[in-house]
């Protein structure tokens, strides 16, 4: 030691190590990336998509991706850990939105974190690409996940979330109320169901909640109106579905009894006791499936509202992904990001609704003919072939009409799942339940402007 006192040099030399080794060390302060590093934020027990992320390495030279992981004791994603980084300003670049595993929307509250000013708006991106711009992206699932006309959130297909039935029973529209429902389910047989009779309350709440809560809460004046028609259709539309089914009486193990239910289901259903089916529509050729099987012209009326607008919703297919407004590296992190909106060159007949513009045109040119078995028995069978004029009119017109997408806040998810619980038992009444609701949330959404 004292011969390096001595010598400057050496001196310096060993400072610099100290400096090295407390600040790479398991306790020391973690070291802020340069430019040349994007770190990405994965909330997914499953993990990142490393193909992607290898591709993008393997091409970029001077910028790489990193991945940080933001899991819990129990490998879920923590949301709580990464917020709190954001506003620290110490946040990812590049974020996996996540996937809520007990609905149909993201683990992240992508509306509050764009509307707070966490996220980067894509929209000039994707104007400003030499290979996209908005004429190379199917417009419909992007604008119904604006916030305040920004888009901050990239992802490759979607699928439409809707109710289907019969047009000679359920009428030709994409949205009715729930007495046009209860009205239209008066002319179906004794002992028939609205849906599967498989699908209990939270089915239903799962599948049209996502879809609507937002509409309740207003980020920007934090004030939340759940005590209103619509709300109270909903919680009264979820409220006519069984709080058991079938399926709980079976041991999650008897794979026949399963196998047997599922039948008993389908034979209801083509036997005309189920007026409704819950369904992802994908394709063109997803309207002539549903024809078939409805034996006429099926109506996507999708879910009841009060307000007459469409019941139906987008739905992602394949990761979400979104840019930190503070990203380092903006340009590199956008070229990550723009492969969601690029042609994939898919051939397939089902699938999820594609956003690159190309893919979806071609998604609808099928030109052969194709029979589709049912599991049910031949007499199911169907034809898969070029759609006619009619079919493609009819698909189009529901895509371009839905102007929502199922990107809900979880918290508020929980919150809203949690309350009606006491009134569907018949422990608390619907007032009582609607004023817990809007307290709440309304105190949730407060805490957080």
């Amino acid at each position: 030691m004292n011969s390096i006192k001595k010598n400057p040099v050496a001196l310096l030399l060993f400072l610099m190590f100290i400096f090295l080794l407390t600040s790479c060390s398991p306790g020391g302060q973690e070291a802020s990336p340069s430019e040349n590093v994007l770190i990405y934020a994965n909330l997914r027990e499953s993990g990142p998509d490393r193909e992607a992320i290898d591709e993008f390495n393997r091409t970029h030279t001077d910028v790489q991706i990193e991945v940080r992981d933001y899991l819990d004791a129990n490998g879920q994603g923590d949301k709580t850990r990464l917020l709190a980084e954001l506003i620290s300003g110490k946040g990812p670049d590049i974020i996996d939105m996540g996937r809520n595993v007990d609905a149909t929307t993201t683990l992240l509250p992508y509306r509050r974190m764009a509307q707070g000013g966490y996220l980067e708006d894509l929209w000039p991106y994707i104007e400003n690409d030499p290979e996209l711009g908005r004429g190379a992206v199917l417009e419909p699932p992007l604008k119904a996940a604006e916030v305040n006309g920004g888009l901050y959130i990239a992802f490759p297909a979607v699928w439409i979330n809707t109710l289907a039935g019969a047009e000679s029973i359920v009428g030709d529209r994409n949205s009715w109320t729930l007495k046009d429902l209860q009205e239209a389910f008066a002319s179906m047989p004794a002992d028939s169901t609205i849906l599967s009779y498989t699908s209990d309350r939270n089915d239903a709440f799962v599948y049209i909640a996502c879809m609507c809560l937002d509409n309740y809460v207003d980020w920007e004046t934090g004030q939340c109106n759940f005590d209103n028609e619509n709300f109270r259709s909903l919680i009264e539309f979820v409220r006519s579905f069984p709080e058991k089914t079938p399926f709980d009486q079976i041991e999650p193990t008897d794979y026949n009894a399963m196998l047997e239910a599922n039948r008993e289901s389908l034979e209801r259903f083509y036997g005309g006791q189920q007026m409704l089916k819950q369904e992802m529509v994908g394709r063109l050729q997803d309207v002539q499936r549903l024809d078939s099987v409805f034996g006429g012209k099926a109506s996507f009326v999708g879910y009841p509202v009060e307000d007459g607008s469409v019941g139906s919703c987008f739905s992602i297919a394949g990761r979400s992904l979104a840019m930190s407004s503070a990203c380092r590296n903006k340009e590199a992190a956008w070229d990550f990001l723009r492969q969601a909106f690029l042609p994939k060159g898919s051939k397939e007949v089902f699938g999820p609704i594609p956003i690159n513009l190309h893919d979806y045109e071609r998604s609808k040119a099928c030109d052969v003919s194709t029979t589709i078995s049912n599991v049910l028995g031949p007499d199911y069978d169907y034809v898969i072939r070029a759609a006619t004029k009619d079919e493609r009119q009819r698909y189009e017109s529901l895509l371009n009409s839905i102007d929502k997408i199922d990107l809900c806040d979880k918290t508020i998810f929980d919150i809203v799942r949690e309350l009606i619980g006491p009134y569907f038992a018949g422990d608390k009444t619907l007032d009582e339940t609607i004023q817990l609701i809007q307290n709440r949330v309304g105190l949730y959404v407060n805490e957080l402007r």
